[in-house]
């Protein structure tokens, strides 16, 4: 097979795993052979093991896009999923995802990549978004915020002051249904007190 043939078929699926591949070329037997060989002539790039993305769009990809795909099952929250949604300004150098698997770091050439574990009844929360037939998964701002304060209990301070120099947005309307259905579901008190903290810095600064 000629790598012509083989882009035009995975160009509207730029980023795509070894298993992704023979699905779509079931009647190839060498398939995985001839990736590596189009590796090794630069026609792909590798991101991790066993994933890979068509290097002539490589810097039209946006990286949200490969996190669920380099640590699966997860989806991005925390800090990223809070600037994602416009609740706090510093935008994060890392794409800060949660899992149910164990706690992960990954490196590449697209940026940094943190997985932080979960328990598995808590993963929930999260919608799927789409980008150029690439699908990811990102938290609620509720459940990011959850995430969050879950994942940083120890650290976080009860203390609008916290808040404040988080630059947490104070007009943010967090739907508070869904903030108690996420408290309740973890069931820990010191994330309810530090949940109640954020809301109350939220009222008293406006």
């Amino acid at each position: 097979m000629q790598f012509y043939d083989f882009e035009e078929k995975m160009k509207n699926y730029p980023v795509f795993t070894a298993s992704e591949v023979k699905s779509v070329f079931f009647d190839q037997k060498n398939i995985i052979t001839q990736v590596a060989f189009w590796l090794k002539k630069g026609y792909l790039k590798k991101i991790k093991h066993g994933l890979y993305v068509l290097a002539k769009v490589k810097d039209e990809i946006n990286p949200m896009v490969l996190a669920e795909k380099i640590y699966e099952p997860s989806y991005l929250s925390l800090e990223f999923a809070l600037n994602y949604h416009g609740i706090i300004p510093d935008i994060p150098g890392t794409y800060t995802s949660v899992t149910s698997r164990t706690t992960k770091y990954f490196k590449n050439s697209f940026g940094n990549f943190t997985y932080q574990k979960i328990k598995a009844e808590f993963f929930t929360g999260y919608e799927a978004r789409s980008e150029k037939n690439v699908s990811f998964n990102i938290a609620t701002p509720e459940k990011a915020l959850v995430d969050y304060v879950y994942l940083n209990k120890n650290k976080i301070k009860d203390d609008i002051n916290f808040w404040k120099e988080m630059r947490i947005d104070e007009d943010f309307k967090f739907k508070k249904k869904r903030l108690d259905l996420y408290r309740n579901l973890l069931n820990d008190k010191k994330v309810n007190k530090l949940i109640e903290s954020v809301l109350n810095y939220q009222k008293n600064v406006r």
